[in-house]
């Protein structure tokens, strides 16, 4: 109940639509009630057998009659009955009063035309009656169904706002299939639980309500008598309702399994193909896209079986009721009549669309309930890394980035870094190396404020991180990574993503300091050029180049480069290398990297091991300790050396 009075909290967006809608709706099914109401005058007042003078005496009015007098005599009788409620509203017994004129003009009205007339004006009546049905219904049928996309658009953007507060953490513990998923058909199922379902729910009640009261009216005893059976009916349909919803969540689970498989294979097709993957990818997707279609076979026999259920047992109904009600109609002594009976059994078949459609619809909302619980679990997950409530600005580096005493875990993890203690200097220029695993790159997640320290703390310009706001920290910093981001967008969007009001001259200027802007001139069209997902018709050199452009217009205090140079061939790497020299100029900069002719320019190199600093200084103060920088040198560095004397 909490998940559906949620959903229906976002209606207070739209209410002045949901109070137009809810207005039609009053009115279609007001005038469903109405239009069928005429049923009992035509069958107990006009379809009498007339004798062959009163046929004869009826000709004339059933030839010249035209609208013009028809609706002449309907605004006559509309009239009188106005007066009726006018004179008499103020009575004690104001209601019988009413009933008692209204009764008596009525009488006038049949004396004063003859039969065929009265049929006339009840037909047209009908017309008007239904055509007002018909009118309301649209509306309420497309202000609803706008009101239930904006509820969608709503809950979707919450989804996205929710996902882009998330710490780094979460995306490593969730798959990318499983959130896009929830984000795309999860929210979609949501549809059964908006106010379109609702309002579709409310005005098939609203319907069976109206035709129920006019079955009482009608015969309370044969009315008793449904109630019988549409009580084990409903709990019927309420039992299954409960088994879709579970196996609903299933079905909803195994498409989020499909969607990963099918985003990891995409992704990365380059490794299918030159593995020759192709065979086990496509049975990994057979396997897990059978499950899907078992469990979606299941949910379907549940959700199915409601409407020929509901159908078959509304129908034992109207032949119950036929055979019961046609028996008092033959009693002499009983004083149904068949006009009555008409009435009553037209407002039972008119009641039994309204039945099945509510099955129909509880067995929507309660997979929309599922699809709810999956949507709003991500929505609701505690945020643990976030900003204080009085966190600080921070527009500018002035001092220093210090570590005090800082470790680290992940929550499924050993200690990652322990009793980090280093000062980084503005404008010094720092590499960082070690063994794959020695937590080189978690020490620039910290930095970057992905994660918090698990103990002691990381101060830039002697405060705690944790008291700057993560936007302020961020935007101080530029990162420039091995795998480069790209977005599926022209080169110019790329360029200036850090920095969207940039204008056209500064992403040319960038792109030029990045080594970037002659190729991008060659490709199609040039900087409006559209360079595939994650870059894909780009080299990685040039892919490179345009992540350093991009870093150099964000014009960033502070830089970290991690790995960038470690994929590139010698010429790509020399003009990266070259931009990144002219990026590093002036910049505090921080580099994760093997290579020695980045490592050899920086100011201080700092050797970590198994968490721990274990070595700092220049290139030439570790050679000579002859420790582990020496040992990697040796290893890795040595006959790149030599090749450049």
């Amino acid at each position: 109940m909490k998940l559906f009075l949620r959903i229906l909290s976002y209606l207070k967006k739209v209410w002045p639509n949901v109070i137009l809608g809810l207005f039609a709706l009053v009115i279609y099914a007001s005038f469903s009630g109405i239009s069928l109401g005429i049923v009992y005058p035509i069958v107990d007042e006009i379809f009498v057998k007339q004798t062959e003078e009163e046929w004869k005496a009826d000709e004339a009015s059933r030839s010249s009659a035209n609208l013009s007098y028809i609706f002449g005599e309907a605004d006559w009788l509309l009239d009188k009955g106005v007066q009726a409620v006018k004179h008499n509203w103020k009575e004690k017994d104001r209601f019988d009063k009413i009933k008692e004129e209204v009764g008596a003009s009525l009488k006038e009205f049949s004396e004063r035309n003859s039969k065929s007339m009265i049929l006339k004006l009840l037909l047209v009546l009908a017309v008007i009656l239904f055509f007002i049905r018909s009118i309301s219904m649209y509306f309420q049928q497309i202000i609803f169904k706008q009101i239930e996309e904006k509820v969608i658009m709503f809950i979707r953007n919450d989804f996205y706002e929710a996902i882009l507060k998330k710490p780094i953490e979460f995306f490593h513990n969730q798959k990318l299939g499983e959130i896009i998923s929830r984000a795309v058909n999860d929210v979609n199922m949501i549809r059964g639980l908006t106010l379109n379902s609702v309002t579709n729910l409310i005005r098939n009640l609203l319907l069976v309500t109206v035709y129920v009261l006019m079955m009482v009216a009608v015969s309370a005893r044969m009315s008793m008598m449904m109630l019988f059976v549409v009580i084990p009916i409903s709990v019927i349909v309420s039992l299954i309702s409960g088994v879709l919803k579970r196996r609903s969540r299933k079905v909803q689970q195994k498409f989020a399994d499909i969607t990963s498989i099918l985003q990891e294979t995409i992704m990365n097709i380059r490794i299918v193909f030159s593995f020759a993957m192709g065979n086990y990818e496509r049975a990994r997707f057979l396997k897990e896209n059978k499950k899907f279609y078992k469990k979606s076979v299941h949910m379907i026999r549940a959700g199915q079986l409601v409407t020929p259920f509901t159908e078959f047992m509304s129908v034992m109904i109207t032949l119950v009721i036929i055979w019961y009600g046609g028996l008092l109609v033959l009693d002499p002594q009983n004083a149904m009549t068949a006009g009555k009976f008409s009435l009553f059994l037209v407002a039972l078949l008119a009641s039994l669309h309204p039945i099945k459609e509510i099955a129909r619809v509880y067995s929507e909302i309660n997979k929309g309930l599922a699809a709810a619980e999956r949507v709003f679990e991500v929505i609701d997950e505690p945020v643990n890394l976030k900003d204080k409530d009085d966190a600080k600005s921070i527009t500018a580096f002035t001092e220093s980035i210090v570590f005090n005493d800082m470790s680290f875990k992940y929550p499924t993890s050993d200690i990652v870094l322990r009793d980090i203690n280093l000062t980084i200097k503005k404008g010094e220029a720092i590499a960082f190396v070690g063994p794959s695993g020695g937590g080189k790159s978690t020490m620039m997640d910290l930095l970057l404020r992905f994660y918090d320290p698990a103990n002691g703390a990381i101060r830039i310009d002697n405060i705690d991180m944790r008291d700057y706001k993560m936007d302020d920290i961020r935007n101080l910093m530029g990162m420039v990574t091995q795998e480069v981001i790209l977005f599926d967008d022209t080169v110019a969007h790329n360029i200036s993503y850090g920095r969207l009001d940039a204008s056209k001259e500064d992403i040319i200027q960038a792109a030029k300091a990045a080594n970037a802007h002659d190729f991008i001139m060659e490709l199609e069209d040039g900087y409006e050029t559209i360079i595939g997902e994650r870059g894909a018709k780009l080299s990685g050199g040039q892919k490179q180049r345009l992540a350093i452009a991009r870093a150099i217009l964000k014009n960033p205090q502070i830089l970290i480069f991690d790995e960038a140079t470690s994929s590139l061939d010698g010429e790509s790497e020399y003009q990266v290398q070259e931009a990144i020299y002219r990026l590093m100029k002036d910049r505090t900069t921080l580099i994760i990297a093997h290579r020695l002719s980045t490592i050899r320019n920086c100011s201080k190199i700092i050797v970590i091991d198994k968490g721990i600093i274990v070595e700092q200084g220049s290139h030439e103060e570790l050679i000579e300790q002859g420790n582990l920088y020496k040992k990697l040198y040796n290893i890795q560095f040595r006959d790149f050396s030599e090749d450049n004397n």
